[in-house]
């Protein structure tokens, strides 16, 4: 009789720790965290500069920007982690800097690369021939994007 009467007694008891829930006093920290992030995670700040990061080359055509490229253009694809939402991305068409092994070059962001790492980039293949030969295969360099209108980018030679 006391065994059951100790179950029912817990049984009944059980509603009020529901409602009390322990838990939620984290509730408003929970939420101040959430605030701290402001807009689209996806967005890259002009500033963000991206070093020791993976370069590739791919084969052009019509890019996730909506746009036809060239083989000769000197246009990237970003990776889908940073490339961002919606059609065209958020990134799209934006003017960047390119730094490898002592040489610069400007590119704009046309298209979104499914296997790059967080901050690689696939060139195009004028792009890459800039800087290396295509034998190479993969280069690490640098790149960060940038503040004003691009300037016109050196022709491969």
């Amino acid at each position: 009789m006391r065994f059951s009467t100790a179950i029912a007694g817990a049984v009944l008891a059980l509603p009020f720790f529901a409602v009390a829930n322990p838990h939620g006093h984290h509730k408003g920290r929970h939420d101040a965290i959430a605030r701290r992030a402001s807009g689209d995670v996806a967005h890259l700040n002009k500033r963000d500069q991206f070093n020791n990061v993976r370069f590739t080359f791919y084969d052009v055509g019509l890019g996730a920007c909506g746009q036809t490229n060239q083989p000769g253009d000197f246009i990237v694809a970003l990776t889908t982690l940073q490339f961002g939402g919606g059609y065209p991305g958020p990134n799209c068409f934006k003017s960047i800097t390119i730094n490898y092994n002592g040489k610069s070059a400007q590119a704009t962001i046309m298209d979104e690369c499914m296997g790059c790492p967080y901050g690689g980039l696939d060139f195009s293949r004028g792009l890459f021939d800039y800087f290396a030969p295509e034998s190479e295969g993969v280069l690490t360099g640098s790149w960060s994007f940038n503040d004003a209108a691009p300037s016109p980018s050196p022709t491969p030679p």
